[in-house]
């Protein structure tokens, strides 16, 4: 049987008006229409709903048992548009997200309370992952990533930019030659974040755009730990301005060679797979995520 819920819809018009006619009038619909989606059904269910021996249609018995049960399925289809209306303005469901340990902990972590109060018919699930996530190949409906971004069947929304800074303890400043000159810098590298550790990492001075080889630095891939490593002692380290605040602020680290500026920044995006069909759920949590960060931004 091909027929579909449109159909359906007319078939109760014409009964409930009790002609053709009247119920062309009623949906504002052409008569000729209604005629012919009414023959279709007919033929696709291969039985006759109507008896046209009188002047006004009286249902077959096969008709009143399609009535009875027409009713019932339009009533549900109206359910359920409603339902996924409501999907499309109210937020809710599961979200599965994905993001980085450093990203969790510092920005997100404690503010969940936030969003959970705004939004209690979410229910967030965490993924902490020091890899960037797959979409395409996880159960996952965003996954928070530091750029660059290489798929192009991904959906990237820019959640923030904050500049990549030079910055070692307070009690190690002394063990720093004053300058800008990148041959000074060089020897108090130890460790560097996993994503930057290659032998050509690009900075900018007054002298133009020169590189410096961090290919064999000690690596992590958690700028906290990173962070905490400096704290400690560890030389001079490349962190993002965004992990650095709050010790900045303390003086527990202190930013050096200002002047040595890294040509690459340090952006985050949130990644979907799809933007049509992209849930409210999901939309609001790219805004609270871009709420959070708000205070960070560099650019």
């Amino acid at each position: 049987m091909n027929w579909n819920t449109n159909d359906l819809s007319v078939f109760v018009a014409i009964t409930e008006s009790g002609s053709i006619t009247k119920a062309a009038k009623k949906i504002d619909r052409p008569k000729s229409t209604l005629s012919r989606t009414l023959a279709k059904l007919e033929d696709d269910l291969g039985i006759r709903l109507f008896d046209r021996n009188t002047r006004r249609l009286r249902l077959t018995s096969e008709g009143e048992i399609l009535l009875r049960h027409s009713k019932v399925i339009l009533e549900h289809v109206a359910a359920t548009n409603e339902s996924i209306a409501g999907l499309k303005n109210i937020p809710t469901g599961k979200l599965k997200v994905s993001m980085p340990m450093g990203f969790s902990r510092e920005i997100i972590g404690g503010r969940l309370t936030e969003f959970s109060r705004d939004y209690p018919d979410v229910t967030v699930q965490i993924l902490i992952s020091p890899f960037n996530i797959n979409l395409l190949t996880e159960d996952i409906d965003i996954a928070v990533s530091v750029g660059p971004i290489e798929s192009s069947e991904l959906i990237a929304h820019k959640i923030f930019n904050s500049r990549l800074i030079w910055v070692a303890a307070q009690f190690y400043q002394q063990s720093i030659n004053s300058g800008d000159n990148v041959s000074t810098l060089i020897p108090h590298l130890k460790f560097c974040e996993r994503r930057y550790q290659r032998e050509l990492f690009l900075v900018k001075k007054r002298g133009g755009t020169q590189a410096i080889d961090m290919g064999n630095l000690m690596s992590v891939n958690d700028p906290v730990m990173l962070r905490d490593i400096v704290i400690r002692g560890g030389g001079i380290a490349l962190m993002p301005e965004i992990y650095c605040l709050k010790n900045l602020r303390n003086g527990s680290l202190i930013q050096v060679f200002p002047d040595i500026e890294p040509v690459q920044k340090a952006s985050v995006y949130a990644l979907t797979s799809s933007r049509k069909l992209e849930p409210k759920k999901t939309s609001v949590f790219i805004n609270f995520l871009k709420k959070c960060t708000k205070e960070y931004q560099t650019i």
